[in-house]
């Protein structure tokens, strides 16, 4: 027996036949195998279980912050993760969103466009980009399926009308890069907007703005 699992279940996962195990038995496989990031991360789609939000672990939010998101700047650019919450961010944009700063915990984008009054103005097209925001959750929920986007969905239709009435709708859509403008005291600001998928981390992206003009 290893980790409170036995050696034919073992051989069943590794053949890619092995099923009803949970994340709890996985990261217990994980800790005594010894196992990296990657054989991690591995060792789940042998499963066909998705990783946890926080599975990937810290060095891996540390690498993503240095090698990726940092090395845009001056673009704005953070990384999502399966259930959109903002993994890593570099300065231009906290300065661009600087509520990602002040919120407890990771935040997460569906909750941050909702539930923040400042972003409500800033967007010029929060009521257009709450339906998309809903549309494209619902087909990537359907995509990478967990309790916690499930989870969140509940919470959300329950405290905001405007996306339990998007949610209601029923649309799905793709992510389509087009053009965001923002408005603040400064004046307006517009920026291209594109979202990159991440292969090496199922359901999560790369979200990056690039200046207009």
């Amino acid at each position: 027996m290893l980790s409170g699992v036995g050696l034919s279940w073992l051989t069943r996962l590794e053949q890619g036949r092995a099923n009803s195990v949970s994340a709890e038995v996985l990261d217990g496989l994980a800790v005594a195998l010894r196992l990296s990031g990657p054989e991690r991360l591995h060792l789940y789609d042998l499963a066909d279980v998705h990783p946890p939000a926080d599975g990937v672990g810290g060095q891996v939010a540390d690498e993503m912050q240095r090698i990726l998101v940092d090395s845009l700047e001056p673009n704005p650019a953070y990384v999502l993760d399966h259930t959109w919450n903002l993994v890593c961010w570099n300065r231009p944009q906290a300065e661009l969103f600087p509520v990602i700063e002040t919120v407890d915990g990771p935040p997460n984008l569906l909750r941050l466009t909702l539930k923040t009054d400042a972003l409500r103005s800033f967007m010029t097209d929060w009521q257009e980009e709450v339906s998309r925001l809903a549309s494209q959750f619902r087909l990537h929920l359907g995509r990478f399926p967990s309790e916690e986007g499930g989870a969140l969905v509940g919470e959300l239709r329950a405290a905001h009308p405007e996306f339990a009435a998007a949610w209601r709708a029923q649309d799905v859509a793709v992510f389509s890069p087009k053009i965001r403008r923002f408005s603040s005291g400064a004046g307006e600001a517009a920026y291209h907007h594109h979202r990159l998928a991440l292969p090496d981390h199922p359901g999560w992206s790369a979200v990056i703005y690039t200046p207009v003009g």
